[in-house]
């Protein structure tokens, strides 16, 4: 994995694990619309190819 695959894996994993602690968060409605404004960004889109909508989906589904 080259240093630019490595650094967008990074990213979009700590954006995962911050959308699963804004699930828990009292307050976490505003941090999850940042996140999933994210998720479907062309700078995601550049860096990934996951689909943003299953990815938020499958996150949500692990918090029930």
């Amino acid at each position: 994995m080259n240093p630019y695959e490595a650094l967008a894996n990074a990213i979009i994993l700590q954006a995962a694990k911050d959308y699963r602690a804004s699930l828990i968060k009292k307050n976490g409605a505003a941090e999850r619309r940042q996140i999933r404004k994210f998720f479907r960004s062309r700078l995601f889109a550049n860096i990934s190819d996951a689909n943003p909508d299953y990815l938020i989906e499958r996150l949500e589904a692990k918090h029930v």
